[in-house]
């Protein structure tokens, strides 16, 4: 490959630092637990969906090395997002341009959309053996980048960091407001709605009209996916319909997913539908949850409902935000907090089952008597002892004959540290 596009990727080498640009002041929350895994010996990958800063963590966990008093050339970086070339290319154009030994000293190697390399699992591996002293961190947009032949291959040998959209605690970070004013109801709520909105991709953050952001999501999340990433991995007949699943479930947060009717919708065998969702969800962009039931794997059941990973999804669909549609916004923003496995539908119905423990997300001005009475169904008939209700204000703890159930605000609890 040619040594100058190499050059150009690792501006580092001829001056004295990463590029304030790339390197971005603002560490994500998982930051810190990345850079504590930097001199282990195992590969550290990067998952998760497009633009929530895979790219700049790596340049973060560069300029920390530099500022560690690492040679500057025995870092490598290299993105594989729009150049197609063979991972053995690009080492060793590296070796060549400094004369490195990788039995010598200790290099780290960043490598970026690594899943865009062909035969990078086995590459990797190759080197990862032969070579004790190299360090890699790799990063990819899909889960299926390591998936089930990678993990066979790489075995015991990688350990994955997922990095989603913003939380709402790094998005009042990143809006300058301190943890000790995290406390004051009037002082975050403004900020709450904004993230129930509009979701938490980083570079929108600053975003001044709904065209731009719409603009920014279609183009550089959801298109990059959908007529990129998505047909690279497989064999599509239709990407465009993965979009029309995507608008439909971002539309409609919390659908139950029914093969057989959206068949007859769209007129595609069910096990094309199937296999569409299954791509959207490795895709990170939507959550699949199965109805519960004690003892048995939920995810196996036929009943499932869906979600769209970040409420940016919603906000670029849909025309048009209803006050009684921003409560399933609200329980969008739940699911995605916990990113829990399971609902209950019996009858009556519970929007999360986390750890056993039934979470019903009620955003309205009043609680009444009648809002408790599936969680206590739940309850009873699993011999649960605790329930959780997600309000819009109220905020107390109630006992009834099944349990306790406690009330607490949706925005204090999608600051906790754990749901």
């Amino acid at each position: 490959m040619e040594r100058a596009k190499l050059e150009e990727f690792n501006h580092w080498w001829t001056s004295k630092k990463v590029d304030p640009d790339l390197a971005l002041p603002f560490k994500r929350d998982i930051y810190s637990e990345i850079e504590k895994h930097l001199d282990k010996r195992f590969i550290l990958a990067l998952i998760g969906l497009r633009r929530v800063g895979k790219t700049t963590t790596m340049y973060q966990l560069i300029q920390r090395l530099i500022e560690t008093n690492v040679n500057k050339t025995n870092i490598l970086f290299f993105s594989f997002d729009e150049i197609s070339v063979k991972l053995s290319e690009v080492l060793e154009t590296y070796k060549e341009i400094h004369f490195k030994d990788f039995r010598a000293g200790k290099i780290y190697i960043f490598l970026d959309e690594i899943q865009k390399c062909d035969g990078w699992e086995n590459e990797l591996k190759k080197y990862y053996d032969l070579y004790p002293k190299l360090k890699f961190i790799i990063s990819g947009s899909e889960s299926l980048f390591i998936r089930k032949k990678t993990k066979e291959t790489l075995a015991g040998r990688i350990f994955e960091f997922t990095l989603t959209p913003f939380t709402f605690r790094e998005f009042l970070k990143f809006n300058k407001v301190e943890e000790n004013e995290f406390k004051y109801e009037t002082k975050i709520k403004p900020f709450f709605i904004k993230f129930a909105e509009k979701g938490g991709f980083p570079e929108t953050f600053s975003f001044e009209t709904n065209k731009d952001f719409k603009e920014y999501i279609r183009t550089l999340v959801v298109d990059k996916i959908v007529y990129k990433d998505i047909p690279r991995m497989f064999k599509l007949e239709d990407p465009d319909f993965l979009k029309v699943l995507l608008e439909l479930i971002s539309t409609n947060p919390g659908m139950y997913i029914d093969y057989q009717s959206l068949s007859k919708q769209f007129g595609k065998d069910r096990r094309v539908i199937k296999d569409y969702l299954n791509y959207l969800k490795e895709s990170f962009l939507i959550i699949l949850l199965g109805n519960y039931r004690k003892g048995s794997i939920t995810t196996l059941r036929k009943k499932k409902r869906a979600y769209p990973t970040d409420n940016a999804l919603i906000y670029l669909y849909k025309p048009k935000i209803e006050e009684n549609f921003f409560g399933r916004m609200i329980e969008t923003l739940a699911v995605n907090k916990i990113k829990p496995l399971s609902f209950w539908k019996n009858g009556g119905e519970i929007d999360i089952i986390y750890e056993d423990i039934p979470i019903e997300v009620k955003y309205q001005e009043k609680i009444n008597s009648e809002d408790f009475k599936t969680i206590k169904e739940f309850m009873k008939k699993f011999n649960k002892k605790e329930g959780l209700m997600l309000t819009k204000n109220e905020e107390k703890e109630i006992k009834f004959e099944e349990g306790i159930i406690k009330l607490i605000p949706i925005w204090k609890w999608i600051l906790e540290e754990k749901g």
